[in-house]
């Protein structure tokens, strides 16, 4: 069996140890390897998670103890830059734990043999690639955020083919275009506004196709354009690229750039193709999780928050305010005049009503603030870090926008209606949201008794 020592807090190691006993076993220390490190005889090697107030002496100590055995970094949920700063800290290899079993023993006794090749339990060179590539397929079905999936994936494409450029583009099938969903390398910040039309270049020709290609000579493919190339400065000579393709419809591309010694091989493709195939199923399930979630905090109508996300999020909000010493107002706006619109011109007019409304609502925030359709023809605009002379500021831009707006122009009404505003403040005025709510409420009503079309702040 191989023995492992992990430096770790008690979430990886509970983690780690949730996995069957397999060919690996650990022994775990302080993360912090301020205490005089163990006798690593007999180890294998070792894992630390990388904690913000790890010391590269401390690090550099428990590299001579292993004397040329492999160190590898383990992190709880790790990022794209998390992985990079673990990288440039001088680990042999990075691992991610996304939950209990993870890594699996067979990723970890894989990376050990990969790192350093002497130390290596005898696992031929395609099981162990097959190892980590089986941890990663699972570790994706687990995770139901789309993002941390496509982060874990170009991790290990970055670890498995070494290029000087990575990228996964997403395909935006209404406008026909691939975005950068993540971009990795030097030039990885300057593509991210960039789209590519399918069709487009290499990366177009693949999303639109769904066929892999790799070419180890662009100058002699017609198909690269070298738009890109000529706004970041960047060379691309060689690429390798992939489609994401989940239940015959292709999600979007991975793109590998000008591979690190040498040429890309049909070898390299086949490791991309294991890779990414059951990888774009679990981006899919995840996206499709993600569309359903949301489904049961937005209200159908206005595509705003609903009421019941509206409390969970002013509570976090709330608690954040506590520990930092910020402020945090809510405005809560009730129409005036939209009765009569329902009245004279129907129940569908009415809701087109509201549905203008949230759009005026989403132009005259700002984008940290959260909108929610609170019921009916009432609205609650959240304002974190927002005191009350700055709620008053963008309580009359909403005001002012609504009272001017010509509601239902396209079928011909050209209504108008305005609003009422009642404007409340933690901590000055409620502790809860709840409080927040009533105090913001009962201030709008009395603009209500008063002449409508106001602001007023609560008591």
């Amino acid at each position: 069996m191989l023995r492992v020592a992990v430096f770790c807090g008690a979430t990886l190691k509970r983690n780690l140890l949730a996995a069957p006993p397999a060919s690996v076993g650990y022994a775990f220390f302080p993360a912090s390897l301020d205490a005089p490190l163990p006798d690593l005889h007999g180890f294998a090697g070792a894992l630390v998670e990388p904690a913000p107030g790890l010391r590269r002496a401390r690090l550099a100590a428990l590299r001579q103890a292993l004397d040329g055995r492999p160190l590898g970094s383990l992190s709880l949920r790790p990022t794209a830059a998390g992985l990079r700063r673990a990288q440039q800290a001088g680990f042999d290899f990075q691992l991610g734990s996304w939950g209990p079993g993870n890594p699996g023993p067979a990723e970890v006794a894989a990376r050990m043999g990969a790192a350093r090749p002497e130390h290596s339990v005898a696992l031929p060179a395609a099981a162990k690639r097959l190892a980590i590539l089986t941890d990663v397929v699972k570790t994706a079905n687990s995770i139901l955020e789309p993002r941390k999936i496509i982060e874990l994936i170009m991790a290990k494409v970055q670890e498995l083919i070494p290029s000087e450029a990575w990228s996964m583009l997403m395909v935006d099938e209404q406008r026909r275009e691939l975005t950068f969903e993540l971009a990795l390398g030097e030039k990885g910040p300057d593509v991210a506004g960039f789209r590519v039309r399918l069709g487009e270049g290499i990366a177009g020709w693949v999303a639109e196709s769904g066929q892999p290609v790799i070419v180890n000579d662009v100058r002699k493919d017609p198909r690269f354009t070298g738009q890109i190339d000529d706004q970041t400065q960047f060379r691309t000579r060689s690429i390798l690229c992939a489609p994401l393709i989940s239940r015959g419809r292709t999600l979007g591309v991975v793109e590998i750039i000008n591979r690190r010694g040498g040429r890309f091989s049909r070898a390299d493709l086949d490791l991309l193709l294991t890779l990414v195939e059951p990888c774009a199923i679990a981006i899919e399930n995840a996206m499709l999780f993600q569309r359903a979630e949301q489904l049961t905090i937005t209200d159908d109508l206005t595509k705003l928050f609903n009421s019941r996300y509206l409390n969970l999020y002013i509570g976090r909000e709330i608690k954040r305010c506590k520990r930092h010493g910020i402020p945090l107002s809510i405005i809560f706006l009730d129409l005036d005049g939209f009765k009569g619109i329902n009245d004279q011109h129907g129940h569908l007019a009415g809701s087109r009503t509201l549905t203008e409304v949230g759009a005026i609502l989403a132009l005259a925030v700002r984008e940290s603030d959260v909108l929610a359709r609170y019921g009916g023809d009432e609205f609650v605009v959240v304002l974190p870090e927002t005191p009350v002379e700055g709620a008053l500021v963008i309580g009359e831009r909403i005001r002012r926008s609504i009272e001017e707006h010509a509601f239902l122009r396209e079928e011909g009404i050209d209504a108008h209606i305005s609003a009422s505003l009642g404007i409340a403040t933690y901590p000055d005025h409620a502790l809860t949201p709840e409080g927040l709510i009533q105090k913001a409420d009962q201030a709008m009503y009395r603009v209500k008794e008063r002449n409508k079309n106001g602001i007023e702040v609560a008591h």
